[in-house]
């Protein structure tokens, strides 16, 4: 479990900065993979008896997905059943591969999550860093413009000034060293 965070982590940091890259990553790590359809934690010598004999004589639970495919599966489990018992066992052997096709959904649902959540994060850093940069830029377009503005009445003064001086009110050419 520590290698698939280290796995994570290092996947994040690495693409950082495309987002993209990012989901294909760690979509691509492949780190939480469902569990095995035939896994069960039932001890019960009995269930587990009923199961084995269930499984020797039916062929496994396809992957359903929708309630049209999980109908006809339970039809067509149910119309083989030979008594009562045979269809409780059946039923209950239906009813488990429902939960684990549930909770491998449920999985790969939250496994999707956290991939959204950690992307969503990544956008909102990358959406904030873009920001700060912008208003940066602002501060330096507006200094520039103040700048620009101050060194436009400088020459403003200087060239009055220079005007000024060539208007001088002493008739003829004078050396400028001599003032």
């Amino acid at each position: 479990m520590a290698s698939n965070a280290s796995e994570k982590a290092r996947a994040l940091q690495q693409c950082e900065s495309d987002l993209d890259l990012v989901i294909a990553r760690l979509t691509n790590l492949g780190l939480d993979p469902a569990p095995a359809v035939g896994s069960s934690t039932d001890a019960h010598p009995a269930n587990a008896a009923a199961a084995e004999a269930e499984s020797a004589a039916l062929p496994p639970f396809p992957p359903c997905g929708s309630r049209a495919e999980w109908a006809e599966v339970l039809f067509d489990r149910m119309s083989g059943a030979a008594d009562a018992g045979d269809a409780k066992a059946r039923a209950a052997a239906l009813l488990e591969a429902f939960e684990r096709s549930v909770a491998a959904d449920l999985k790969v649902a939250a496994w999707q999550n956290g991939v959204l959540k950690k992307a969503v994060l990544v956008q909102h850093r990358l959406h904030k860093a873009q920001e700060e940069a912008n208003r940066e830029l602002r501060c330096q377009v507006a200094a520039c413009q103040e700048r620009a503005r101050k060194l436009e009445a400088d020459n403003y003064a200087l060239s009055v000034h220079l005007r000024r001086a060539q208007q001088s009110s002493m008739p003829g050419r004078f050396h400028p060293e001599v003032f």
